[in-house]
């Protein structure tokens, strides 16, 4: 089978996900003649992974769920679904994903991992990859991938909780707090997981060295990886910077207002209106009050 690359459903490794195929004609959905059968097949090798009968969910509607096992090797494949409509053959190619297990990814209600998928779409066509997406995907020393996006999701979320008055408390999965309005505010945490995002990115490109000499004899030269690595402190000092000025505000209890009700200092008797420096002065004749 020829490697190609398009738009994939992602899944975890070892995941027992859910894939389906809705069969729609004339804007109506439509059953299939008979059984749908769906492939799973390796887009490197060819090997056939399984090859069954889909589940008939409902009108038009057809599934299939993943074992552990199916998912058990990461790589790129194809779900193919063959049907007849009609009599006559069809069939359907889309493609899987199967990426590394990660509990940061992995834990996420679906509203966070839609999240952070439309944040894999704004780098998923950057062509110094061969399969598209950031050029740390090439190193074996990077993990570059839907799990540090979800690690990244958390950071972002926990600057919003901490970058302005007041002090919140939202959490990613409701485990330890609220959980995060994504209904309302989902594009507002999707714009600062990019943001990590991009710094990230900033960071992964920081150390590349510059090729020196010519000849048989040349070296690589990190000397200025110091003023790279203090342009990205001078940043990341401002962000918390940001943060702790919020902090320390919020520890010296400016929101909680209290009114002195009668009395205090000077009885029942407030100052009296004089002129010159006395205006604020106690009267002088409540002295020995």
């Amino acid at each position: 089978m020829t490697l190609y690359w398009n738009d994939r459903q992602y899944v975890s490794q070892y995941a027992i996900d859910t894939v389906g195929l809705n069969i729609v004609k004339d804007q109506q959905p439509l059953d299939a003649d008979g059984p749908v059968t769906v492939q799973m097949i390796g887009e490197d090798t060819g090997q056939i992974i399984f090859s069954r009968s889909a589940d008939h969910l409902g009108l038009g509607d057809y599934a299939t769920v993943f074992s552990s096992s199916e998912t058990s090797i990461p790589g790129m494949y194809t779900l193919r679904w063959d049907y007849d409509i009609a009599s006559e053959p069809q069939y359907f190619e889309g493609g899987i994903e199967i990426g590394p297990a990660s509990p940061a990814y992995d834990n996420l209600p679906e509203p966070m991992k839609g999240i952070i998928e439309s944040v894999w779409v704004r780098i998923a066509d950057l062509i110094d990859s061969p399969g598209g997406g950031p050029n740390a995907l090439t190193y074996v020393q990077s993990r570059f991938g839907r799990g540090r996006i979800a690690e990244l999701l958390r950071i972002g979320l926990g600057r919003m909780n901490t970058m302005a008055q007041p002090h919140q408390t939202y959490t990613l999965d409701g485990n330890g707090g609220a959980q995060f309005p994504y209904v309302q505010w989902g594009p507002l945490l999707e714009s600062m997981t990019w943001i990590e995002v991009l710094k990230h990115l900033i960071r992964i490109y920081t150390e590349q060295p510059q090729f020196m000499g010519s000849g048989n004899v040349s070296r690589l030269d990190r000397r200025d990886y110091v003023q790279r690595w203090r342009d990205v402190l001078m940043e990341e000092e401002q962000l918390v910077k940001e943060q702790l000025q919020h902090f320390k505000i919020a520890s010296m209890g400016l929101g909680r207002p209290a009114v002195l009700i009668s009395g205090g200092v000077y009885g029942r008797y407030g100052p009296t209106r004089m002129a010159g420096s006395v205006a604020a002065r106690p009267r002088y004749w409540t002295r020995w009050y």
